[in-house]
């Protein structure tokens, strides 16, 4: 990559881009399933709902900047297993999407690198996340950060 990427902690003047990149991430995914398909509301709601977020000691919303443009984001946080678990609690990686124009440049690499930092900082040795099954390109990059799948979750809807 030519131009300066720094990946750092998310601040509220950085919530209009990332509202941006959420929507895209949205449409991606809307295209190949349309369960995926976003509300009116739904920039509002995820907007409020990222704020509260970041207020959050056991969450971090992690932003990718190259050259002063917001091209990427993360939204991590650490979770609870139910109390019948030896291991009582893990880190979700809950959203990570990068603008189309500079994916293939490391930049989900760096920023699940430094989510794996933040994870480990807080103690948190197992990450979790959820990838949409019709969605192999965010299946292949998981699998090349050294995850593998353990549950399959499925669906029934009637019409």
């Amino acid at each position: 990559m030519q131009s300066k990427l720094n990946i750092r902690k998310a601040t509220p003047a950085d919530l209009p881009a990332i509202v941006e990149l959420w929507k895209d991430l949205m449409d991606f995914h809307s295209d190949l399933d349309p369960f995926f398909t976003q509300s009116k509301d739904g920039p509002n709601n995820f907007l409020k709902w990222v704020e509260k977020q970041m207020e959050l000691e056991d969450a971090e919303l992690i932003i990718a900047d190259v050259s002063g443009k917001i091209v990427g984001y993360a939204k991590i946080e650490i979770s609870k297993y139910p109390p019948v678990f030896e291991k009582k609690q893990y880190g979700m990686i809950s959203d990570v999407s990068v603008a189309e124009e500079y994916r293939r440049q490391g930049i989900g690499e760096a920023l699940f690198d430094k989510s794996e930092e933040w994870f480990e900082g807080k103690g948190i040795s197992r990450i979790e996340l959820r990838v949409a099954n019709v969605n192999p390109v965010a299946r292949g990059f998981w699998e090349r950060m050294g995850f593998k799948p353990y549950m399959t979750t499925m669906y029934k809807e009637e019409n």
